[in-house]
């Protein structure tokens, strides 16, 4: 007799069940879409997805700030949630990430803040998008502001990941032509008559893209017959655009702005892409392959981020890495 195995989803929905249910001692399912869930929370009961140690300050964050919380707030799997149960705290404690950001950063002195939802200084509207931070707009999960050793400001960027699968695909509904997606070269030569997003959606991203001091080699653009951004880049290119804008404004006070992914360690869905580019099915070693300067695209796992910081808690932290442990298992 086979046993299946479970995937990781399935063990993080079994997970957080068990977790609703005897460390918040909610029984009730919560609905997404009107069908009932065990790891998901009563609507009305959301906030308890957000550790406590939290949860009225992260509420009054996203508040005083104009942050739109994502539609599936109240469900225990919710990146949002995860990501904000694990750095919000370290707002309150920056220099606990200095040893992992001089991993990445040789010359980092200071952690100066870190924010959520990040779209730009003064809420700019780089590539003419609908909505705000968190809602229909790109936006970086989580933003670390630092100082090197010459004191100059500088900025990461992050996208955050706990069971999804992918990065997000380029929507095909509503474009009347969506045979066009699958020519790359046309879309590269014409992508004012080729592209959905700019013809009907005046979205500015192929504008960055094909300019002069795009952070991607235009050349590579065409590895594939389709759009190399309508199927798992899509998330990777909004926001490596996002990070060129603010470092080129020169007004936005960042001498450099660089992109990278954190993910748990154990979704390996997320390393499967569903199209290949190059050759490459993992979307974290290939999205590289696109870039000027693949360097500034840096990646890493949950576990690994808080193994580094580990040794730096003070003891206001030590409930908090009890509860994530207890929480999400990392």
């Amino acid at each position: 007799m086979t046993i299946a195995v479970q995937d990781f989803r399935e063990r993080m929905e079994d997970k957080q069940s068990v977790y609703k249910t005897e460390a918040l001692g909610i029984k009730q399912m919560g609905c997404w879409r009107n069908k009932p869930y065990p790891h998901i929370l009563p609507k009305d009961s959301w906030s308890l997805n957000l550790w406590d140690g939290i949860r009225k300050e992260a509420q009054r964050y996203f508040s005083e700030n104009e942050i739109a919380w994502h539609e599936q707030r109240h469900n225990l799997l919710s990146s949002q949630i995860m990501c904000v149960n694990i750095f919000f705290p370290l707002k309150q404690h920056l220099n606990v990430i200095k040893p992992w950001l001089i991993r990445l950063f040789r010359d980092a002195e200071n952690v100066v803040d870190i924010d959520f939802e990040y779209i730009g200084p003064e809420d700019k509207n780089y590539f003419s998008e609908i909505g705000g931070r968190g809602q229909n707009r790109t936006s970086s999960d989580v933003a670390v502001t630092w100082l090197d050793k010459a004191k100059r400001r500088n900025m990461l960027l992050l996208e955050f990941k706990f069971t999804e699968p992918n990065f997000g695909e380029c929507n095909k509904q509503g474009n009347p032509k969506p045979e066009r997606c699958f020519s790359s070269s046309k879309v590269v030569a014409s992508p004012q008559t080729e592209c959905y997003r700019v013809e009907d959606k005046k979205r500015r991203y192929w504008e960055y893209i094909l300019s002069s001091d795009s952070p991607f080699r235009r050349e590579v653009l065409t590895t594939e017959r389709f759009c190399p951004f309508r199927y798992d880049f899509y998330q990777l290119m909004r926001n490596q655009l996002l990070a060129h804008c603010i470092q080129s404004e020169p007004k936005s006070g960042f001498d450099r702005v660089e992109f990278g992914v954190i993910y748990h360690a154990d979704n390996d869905a997320l390393l499967r892409m569903s199209h290949p580019f190059g050759g490459e099915r993992n979307p974290l070693t290939s999205w590289p392959i696109l870039l000027k300067n693949p360097e500034t695209f840096h990646t890493f796992k949950v576990q690994e981020f808080l193994k580094i910081i580990e040794p730096e808690l003070p003891d206001a932290l030590i409930s908090w890495r009890t509860y994530l442990k207890q929480r999400y298992g990392v």
